[in-house]
């Protein structure tokens, strides 16, 4: 067997000033008056001596499925790898800019998506050459009492940290430190001018603190449903958070073991998330016709955002639009450690579904990956309309899922899992 090679790279994506911050609703003045904390795209290369496959961790809050694309073949072009061996995951900072168009929710900026498009490129290529050889190791630990169920008091939350270790096989020191851990970064203030990676930038910075000429990165895990218990509080807050999340780090990688034998595969499947658009002409034709509109959507009323949603929504209609948004399901095996991206805000009951089923006793299911096509929701949420059900669709501006939507998603990453377990 070859020897496993990592490489890592980051790159700088600091909006400039004056780009829209994204997140929450109706604040057009919220743009970028000054940088909190420098805010990166984080590359790792893994290479086993056949394979190669690429994890990018961005501090943006979204990026879309087309610009995905876009990124991905350009890596392609310019290092080999192939486009579906390539994971793009942003962290989902709301005090960071959009890479996809979300309406009123946050302005995007084309020079800004340029920035991202060419420093993740550029990361990911610099990760290649500086591949080495190293040694693999994996853990996880509990970390309670950082987040809640911002959706049901019952609802299910994952506390799990996981951890993906390496290291030098003869110094024996870390080259990289990736963490996955489950939580809405909204910590700092709705009104916030401040560009900040939030706890996951805090996060990373402390462990390479503490772990000098070491790497690290941060995916999300399933927080579609899961808010921090101090949100909206500001700069103490993000840097309680991510101390907590770099300490319970450091724990776990204190006490892994580490293994230079590793191989890699990747596998990707379509996955047809059902539309519900008759619900959505229901819903446009009541606005248009008697000014109706769901609870809680009264503030999107009094703005422009209805109306406008409402007419692009007729459109669509007027045009035999698709039943089903077909979006990738990636999978990604990197030594004992199987990641399925998903590309959405994925509620913590499809992220315990698919790993219950997974052919992989550590399965990490990886949220804001290769896409956005907005929440993953509990199926109660439709008749509840929730935000995540039923508005956030019009944010994007298609209609919403169907409620077995979360079905599709679990059978596709579990479909993606076992055809890397038959690799």
């Amino acid at each position: 067997m070859s020897t496993f090679k990592l490489g890592f790279a980051k790159r700088t994506i600091n909006p400039p000033l004056g780009t829209g911050l994204a997140g929450y609703c109706l604040k057009p003045e919220r743009t970028v008056q000054s940088v909190l904390d420098e805010m990166f795209a984080r590359a790792i290369v893994f290479d086993d001596g056949e394979r190669k496959a690429a994890l990018v961790s961005a501090d943006t809050i979204l990026i879309g499925n087309a610009n995905v694309e876009i990124i991905r073949n350009r890596i392609h072009t310019e290092t080999g790898i192939s486009p579906e061996a390539i994971m793009i995951a942003a962290t989902h900072s709301h005090s960071a800019p959009t890479c996809v168009y979300i309406r009123q929710w946050g302005e995007l900026s084309a020079a800004y998506v340029e920035i991202v498009h060419n420093q993740i490129v550029q990361a990911v290529g610099e990760a290649l050459k500086a591949a080495a050889p190293v040694a693999l190791g994996s853990g996880q630990t509990q970390l309670p009492g950082l987040g809640f169920n911002r959706v049901r008091k019952d609802g299910p939350i994952d506390n799990t940290l996981r951890v993906l270790a390496a290291r030098d096989p003869q110094s024996k020191k870390l080259a990289l430190i990736l963490s996955h851990y489950g939580l809405h970064p909204v910590m700092m203030p709705t009104n916030s001018r401040y560009a900040s990676a939030d706890f996951p930038g805090r996060a990373v910075r402390e462990l390479e603190l503490s772990h000098p000429g070491a790497n690290a990165a941060f995916i999300q895990a399933t927080c579609g449903d899961i808010d921090p218990i101090r949100h909206f509080e500001g700069v103490d807050a993000v840097q309680d958070a991510g101390r907590t999340v770099a300490g319970a780090t450091r724990q776990v990688v204190e006490g892994l073991s580490f293994d230079g034998k590793a191989t890699i595969s990747n596998a990707q499947v379509d996955c047809d998330l059902p539309l519900d658009w008759e619900d959505a002409r229901r819903e446009a034709t009541e606005y248009l016709f008697h000014g109706k509109t769901r609870k809680h959507h009264e503030v999107l009323a009094r703005a422009s955002f209805m109306r406008d949603w409402t007419h692009e929504i007729l459109g669509l209609l007027a045009s035999n639009p698709p039943a089903y948004w077909r979006s990738p399901i990636q999978a990604l095996r990197i030594g004992n450690t199987a990641l399925v991206g998903i590309p959405g805000e994925v509620y913590t009951l499809i992220g315990e579904a698919i790993r219950a089923r997974s052919p992989f006793k550590d399965t990490w299911v990886v949220g804001y990956a290769n896409g956005s096509v907005g929440y993953l929701t509990d199926p109660r949420d439709y008749a509840e309309e929730t935000y995540g059900a039923v508005m956030t669709p019009k944010i994007l501006g298609y209609p919403p899922f169907k409620s077995n939507a979360w079905e599709v998603v679990v059978e596709a990453g579990v479909r993606a899992l076992k055809q890397l377990s038959s690799d």
